[in-house]
């Protein structure tokens, strides 16, 4: 098997991408690759969290000194994590899937079912986008902190967007295979 070869998992994005694909294709790819990316940082942050709970509760249980605001830090960062690991999860149809419905329909009714629920799920992705936006942008202008570390709640909001954007963008890429593979 050659190192290059992509056919263990084919949505993982590599290999990196042939200059002989077309320039839609191989921004797919990089939107694939930047999702994998986000989902390693995501999993660095969640580490990080779970080491600063544990530390936190043999402190406060052994030395009867917790670390102060570890929920307010874990709170962020979680709310920022779970949409860092959303594109990754999409890209390679790691959603959980029930086919129980589906189980009795041909293969061209679940590639039209497919296409219709990426077309909802980039629309629900780009409403998803646009409110943390607009939430982050009221909590910046209100100046809203958390209550003991007084860090500001919109940094959870923009962090939170910057992955949404990814996931929609990630929506996109994923419709546009469904409808490609309809056609087909």
């Amino acid at each position: 098997m050659d190192e290059n070869d992509n056919s263990v998992h084919p949505n993982l994005p590599w290999p990196p991408p042939q200059r002989d694909r077309s320039l839609g294709e191989r921004l797919a790819d990089g939107i694939e690759w930047l999702s994998y990316l986000f989902a390693i940082a995501g999993g660095i942050v969640l580490i990080a969290v779970m080491t600063l709970t544990v530390i936190s509760i043999t402190g406060r249980y052994i030395f009867n000194t917790p670390i102060p605001g570890d929920y307010e830090l874990t709170e962020i960062a979680c709310a920022i994590v779970v949409f860092a690991f959303f594109p990754y999860c999409h890209v390679t149809s790691a959603n959980i899937v029930v086919d129980f419905f589906t189980s009795r329909l041909t293969i061209r009714q679940i590639a039209i079912l497919d296409s219709l629920h990426g077309l909802a799920f980039t629309i629900m992705a780009g409403l998803i986008t646009w409110r943390l936006f607009v939430g982050g942008l009221r909590k910046f202008e209100d100046g809203e902190t958390t209550l003991y570390l007084g860090i500001p709640i919109h940094f959870a909001y923009f962090g939170a967007v910057i992955a949404a954007v990814l996931l929609t963008a990630v929506c996109v890429v994923v419709a546009k295979r469904h409808f490609s593979a309809l056609r087909s």
